[in-house]
Order: C-alpha cells, then structure tokens, then sequence
C-alpha cells in the first residue's frame, strides 16, 4: 500500500471512529436510562456515508466511503444495580469506497462474492463479543473481541493487518474501539431528570483512530408519545497531544475541526435511540514528517470530511442491505 493509500485509508477509519465517539442520543422526562429485559432480544443499525476531499500535489481527490454494521443485541443479565450484559453479534455489514484508485463494493445482504478490500467486514457477520453496560450507557468491561478479531484474520490476505488503524475495518475489532464506539453511542444520558427546553452538555477526548477533542450540547426539543426528540451541536477539533500515525516510514499529523449536528429519538421506556440521524463537517490539513516529534512540514495535504450518519435500535428487526 503507498503512503498516499494509506493516508486514504487511514483518513476512511479514523473519521468513522470520530463520528462513532461523538455521536449519542439523550434523554428526557424523569430519568432516560437503559432499561433492557434479560433475555430479550434487541438490534442495531448503524451506517456512516462519508465523502472526503483532499488535495496531493495540486490534483484534488475525491473519496467515497460508506461503512455499515447491523447487530443482534442478546441480553444475557441484569443485576441488581441494572447493569446489563449483552452479547453483540454481526449480523449484516457493509463497505463501499470509491475513489481515483477504483470502487470496492460489498453488502453481506445482497454480495455473494467478496471484493478485495471487503474482506474483514464480509468475515464480521456471525462474529460476536460481550459488553457489560451500566444503565447510562457506560462500557464496565468488553470480552470476546481478541476472539473475534482472532477469526476474522484467518479469512483476509496475509498481507491485510485489521488490527492497523489505517484499516477501515479495525475500530470494529479491538476492545478500545468497541468501548469508545458503545460510549460514544450511548453514554449521554443526563446526570438527573430533565424537561423539554433543558440542556446539558459533556466534553471529551477519543483516543481511537483520530484523536479530537469533543465538546457536545443537547437540548429536549419535545417529548411525544414515549418518545423525547433531542437535537445537539458538537464543536470538535483535533487534539494538538494526539500521537502522529506511522505510514511507510513517515509520520502523519492529521488537524482538522469542525461542528456535527444531531436530532435523536430516544424510546423512553426503554432508552433505545429509535433513530439518530447526524452530520458534520471537518476541515484541515494532513501534515507529513519524518519523525514523531516534527515538524510536519514535508507535505501539507488539504482535507475535509463531510459525514452523514443514521443509527437505529428496535426490539424488533431492522432492514438491512443498501440504502
């Protein structure tokens, strides 16, 4: 792979981890929580659409990606205290990305033959970990992901690393990534009760693939029918302490900044987003250098993500395939 593909590739992963770490939903009237039955059964759609545009040497590049998971959400126990354990299983994914170097293409639901380059999400499907949740959503411990991570290499090329954050497919299998994408999906609930016009806000570091610093607001727009309807706005930026990535030898700072905005349903008898739907906007530059240090000077490469994301959960199944 050049440096040029992996900054590509590499640019596909860590805007997915960011919007995955930013995004959530929120909850309102007396005290929006997970409140899941053991033994029953839950599901989960996510899909990112993402185009990144970026300029090498004067000639402008267009890349676009699309990454899409659907799961099996089992839970297998609640405590005492309503931390819940629940087992995620693949049960649909989806990888597109178009661009100079050509157009891989795959949906489990639809492509019998795998593409090169869509191999570690077509081996996902029927792969499965645990994750014990408190009810706010937050990850008290992950297990069975090295497993996962372990069966999926034994189907892509030897040449194929899932585990290097330049992969789109990597956040998808490491215990960090698992823990960063779930809080990121789930642990925004407000502290306490909360009424429609009120706010409240975090702000917070991803560590995975990209490192930024997230500041978020939601606000209860309106409660209906069991269901609140909050929107947020998110300020996100680059963390300046972030490490520089490896790629071929050379290191690569990434600076980017820029807003997401959300409207999320959230159930709230149970704490299931419904639908979440997002978009943001990031803009900046790749900086190459020879060491980890700097300066990154050899190369200034113009980047902006723009990324629209929806994520679903029912207690009934969801549509899976293109959309």
């Amino acid at each position: 792979m050049t440096a040029g593909q992996k900054c590509r590739a590499f640019t596909v992963a860590a805007a997915c981890v960011v919007f995955l770490a930013s995004c959530g939903s929120a909850a309102a009237a007396v005290q929006l929580e997970l409140k899941l039955n053991k033994g029953r059964t839950y599901y989960q759609r996510l899909q990112v659409d993402q185009q990144i545009t970026q300029n090498i040497m004067g000639q402008e590049q267009v890349i676009g990606n699309v990454i899409g998971v659907g799961q099996k959400l089992d839970v297998l126990d609640v405590d005492a205290q309503g931390n819940l354990r629940i087992q995620y299983t693949y049960t649909w994914s989806r990888f597109k990305q178009s661009g100079p170097m050509g157009i891989v293409d795959y949906d489990s639901a639809q492509v019998v033959t795998v593409p090169g380059g869509a191999e570690g999400f077509a081996a996902l499907v029927g792969g499965s970990y645990t994750v014990r949740l408190s009810p706010k959503g937050d990850v008290l411990d992950v297990n069975g992901v090295k497993e996962l991570a372990a069966a999926v290499s034994k189907h892509v090329p030897e040449s194929m690393d899932i585990s290097s954050e330049a992969n789109p497919v990597a956040f998808l299998l490491s215990e960090d990534g698992i823990r960063e994408t779930t809080e990121g999906l789930l642990s925004v609930y407000p502290d306490g009760p909360v009424d429609e016009g009120d706010s409240w806000g975090e702000k917070r570091l991803t560590k995975q693939g990209l490192a930024m610093v997230v500041e978020s607001k939601w606000t209860l727009q309106k409660r209906q029918a069991g269901v609140a309807t909050i929107t947020s706005v998110s300020s996100m930026k680059s963390d300046p302490s972030g490490a520089p990535m490896d790629t071929q030898g050379m290191k690569m700072k990434i600076d980017v900044s820029g807003t997401q905005e959300d409207t999320t349903q959230v159930e709230e008898a149970t704490g299931l987003i419904r639908h979440n739907r997002s978009h943001s906007l990031l803009k900046g530059q790749i900086g190459i250098g020879t060491s980890a240090e700097g300066p990154f000077d050899m190369m200034a490469i113009p980047v902006a993500f723009e990324t629209t994301a929806t994520v679903e959960m029912s207690d009934r199944k969801l549509d899976t395939g293109s959309k």
